[in-house]
């Protein structure tokens, strides 16, 4: 009877060593999941500052009025295309701000969803409890075989 109770506390033993070893294979799986989304968010959350300060310059450079303040006004043509690949490059710096800030949103809602679906700590149920703890009583319930095994 005493080889039966120590094999049942070598059994539980087993059984919470395994889920210790579960739950540091799933802390690096999270652990992974930020350090990959995090990359992510920062790298955009950069592009988003950056973007944001070649809008304010295409902002300054539109509102100048026209260029030459100081001296001869230029040709026409020369002011139009001026004009025009500030403000192409305005949109460009709008497109790549929305874009960033999208990307950032989008990395934070994925490591949200993989981290609460997907990614989840093994949490063990009742019957997988019951099944890994042994009552002296079960001891008479036993094969004959069992009881001589060493």
């Amino acid at each position: 009877k005493e080889n039966f109770g120590y094999d049942g506390g070598m059994r539980f033993g087993r059984f919470t060593m395994a889920r210790g070893f579960a739950n540091m294979q799933v802390a690096q799986y999270r652990e992974d999941i930020a350090g990959i989304t995090g990359m992510t968010v920062t790298k955009m959350d950069a592009w988003q500052t950056v973007t944001t300060l070649f809008l304010a310059v295409g902002a300054a450079l539109s509102c100048a009025g026209r260029i030459g303040m100081h001296g001869a006004a230029p040709p026409g043509w020369y002011c139009a295309l001026f004009s025009g690949c500030i403000f192409m490059s305005v949109m460009f710096n709008g497109t790549s701000l929305w874009l960033s800030m999208h990307a950032s949103l989008r990395a934070q809602c994925a490591a949200t969803s993989l981290l609460t679906r997907k990614v989840r700590l093994p949490i063990p149920s009742m019957g997988q409890l019951d099944q890994a703890r042994v009552f002296g009583s079960s001891y008479e319930k036993q094969e004959w075989r069992d009881i001589f095994r060493v």
